[in-house]
């Protein structure tokens, strides 16, 4: 009975610890996500290739890319992001804005080329 036990622990502690540690990480990414889509707006706005590229696009076709592309970024941009950083980014502003800067720019290029193929 006692061994049945333990085994019973041994395969239920896991599986719990790792649910706990997605939920945390998911929870921190939903609260990241609005700051690293409104850094990916002021990335693009700031960049000259996007100023070049938009100069062609009226008002509409512009913020629809926009948001798309920095949809994408807030979706991507903190799956390279360790939990250990994500924890500091919660309790440290400036943490945070690193971890921000940082997701973003690594995760900007590629969502730019998927989403203007």
């Amino acid at each position: 009975m006692k061994f049945l036990t333990a085994l019973t622990l041994l395969t239920i502690v896991p599986i719990t610890v790792a649910c706990a540690e997605t939920d945390s990480h998911t929870i921190r990414q939903k609260m990241l996500k609005p700051l690293i889509e409104q850094q990916c707006q002021s990335e693009l706005k700031s960049s000259k290739i996007w100023k070049a590229a938009s100069i062609f696009w009226n008002d509409s076709e512009q913020k629809h890319a926009q948001q798309k592309i920095c949809g994408c970024v807030g979706e991507n941009a903190l799956k390279d992001v360790s939990n250990k950083d994500l924890v500091m980014a919660s309790v440290n502003e400036e943490t945070k804005n690193k971890v921000i800067r940082q997701a973003v720019v690594s995760s900007l290029k590629g969502c730019a080329q998927e989403v203007l193929k």
